[in-house]
Formats: C-alpha cells, structure tokens, sequence
C-alpha cells in the first residue's frame, strides 16, 4: 500500500494551474526528489501533500498515522 497517493490532483492561484492532473505514488522505502523552475510548483506540491493545501480538485490519499515534516 502506498504511503501518499494523489490522484488527478489540480490546484491553481489567480492564474494557470501550478498543478495540473497529478497523479503520483510514494511507495514506503522510496525517496523522492523534486526540480524545477521558481514559480513551478514544487513546494505547493508539498504543502498538498503535507496537508496544509487542500487541492482544487482531485483526491489526496495518506496512510493512516502518517507524519509529513519539511523543513
């Protein structure tokens, strides 16, 4: 079972989505690493999938017990 799974996820700010239809898995044991230009949406990705975002449209789904830090 995944830890995190975000499907068809889409966000958006006064403007052209940050995030479009993002389907993603983080399985337990992987690591996952994010690049990108300023502005593309990489720390709004993870405040979605912190929790501290909720998406426009879209499913956000965490194991139950599950902690997200950043830093």
């Amino acid at each position: 079972m995944a830890l995190i799974s975000l499907n068809d996820v889409s966000l958006a700010f006064a403007g052209p989505p940050l995030l479009d239809h993002v389907t993603l898995q983080i399985e337990p044991g992987e690591r996952v690493g994010l690049l990108g230009r300023n502005g593309a949406g990489k720390s709004t990705l993870l405040r979605v999938i912190e929790g501290s975002l909720a998406p426009d449209s879209g499913e956000v789904i965490r194991q139950p017990g599950l902690r997200v830090a950043s830093l």
